[in-house]
C-alpha cells in the first residue's frame, strides 16, 4: 500500500493483480525524492513526511502490503482519507484463480505441469478448486461492503488505466518503468476459460459472488 502526501493519493494493493508492479511504479512519489530511488521487490515499511510505503516481503504490524481500507482510514484519519485520490487494481476472478493456482504449486510440480498435456493441468486445477482457497480482495477496497476507491484499474487494460491515473495525479506516465514481478509462476499460455470444468466454474462463482455482480466479469 502507498500514501503520497505531495501527490495526495492512496494506493490499495490487491492480490494477483500486478499489484507489486503498480506499487513500485508509484512508490517514488511517497518517499524522499532527493536520493536515487531504488525500485526493489522486498522492502521494509517506510514512513516519512513524503508519505508511507507498506512493507513488502518483511513483517510490519502497522503498515503492510495488503492493508484493508478500514485500517488505513483508521490510522490516517478521515480528513486525509476523504480528500486523497484512492485507487487499486482489480482482475477477472476466473483469471485470478488460475494465477493463484500456479503460484501455489511447488517448483517441481509446476515444471512437470508446464510440460504435461493440458488435460492433466485441467484435471489438477479442478481438484485444487475444491478447497476454494481463492484470493478475494473485497475486504481491501470496501468498507462495510461499500467500494471506497475513486478509481478501479482493470488488470485487463492495465496500461491504459494507469495512464489515466497518472494524468489525474499530474505525474509522468512512463510505461517502460512498469516492471513485471511474480510473473514467472504461470508457465502455460492457454487462456483461463480453458481451465474450467462446470464444477470449477460453480466454485469460483460462489467464491466471488459480490465481485462478479459488481464488476460484471464472466469466464470468457
Amino acid at each position: 500500500m502507498l500514501i503520497s502526501h505531495p501527490s495526495r493519493f492512496i494506493y490499495l494493493k490487491t492480490r494477483k493483480t500486478g499489484g507489486t508492479s503498480v506499487e513500485i511504479y508509484f512508490e517514488r512519489y511517497c518517499v524522499d525524492p532527493t536520493p536515487c530511488v531504488q525500485e526493489i521487490h522486498n522492502r521494509a515499511a517506510a514512513v516519512s513526511e513524503w508519505g508511507i510505503v507498506g512493507s513488502r516481503g518483511s513483517v510490519d504490524e502497522t503498515w503492510f502490503n495488503h492493508m484493508p481500507a478500514s485500517r488505513i482510514r483508521e490510522l490516517i484519519g478521515n480528513e486525509i482519507w476523504g480528500t486523497y485520490y484512492k485507487f487499486c487494481v482489480v482482475r477477472n476472478p476466473f483469471d485470478k484463480v488460475v494465477s493463484q493456482f500456479w503460484f501455489e504449486l511447488s517448483p517441481q510440480f509446476r515444471n512437470m505441469l508446464g510440460k504435461a498435456d493440458f488435460s492433466l493441468v485441467r484435471q489438477v486445477f479442478n481438484a485444487w478448486t475444491v478447497q476454494m482457497r481463492f484470493p478475494s480482495d473485497q475486504w481491501i477496497y470496501t468498507i462495510d461492503d461499500v467500494p471506497t476507491v475513486d478509481r478501479f484499474i482493470r488488470f485487463e487494460r492495465l496500461q491504459n488505466d494507469l495512464e489515466a491515473v497518472c494524468h489525474h495525479l499530474a505525474v509522468p506516465w512512463q510505461p517502460e518503468r512498469l516492471g513485471r514481478y511474480k510473473g514467472n509462476y504461470r508457465v502455460r499460455q492457454e487462456s483461463f476459460p480453458l481451465y474450467y470444468t462446470p464444477e470449477a466454474l460453480s466454485r469460483v462463482r460462489r467464491g466471488y459472488t459480490w465481485e462478479l455482480d459488481y464488476f460484471g466479469y464472466i469466464c470468457a
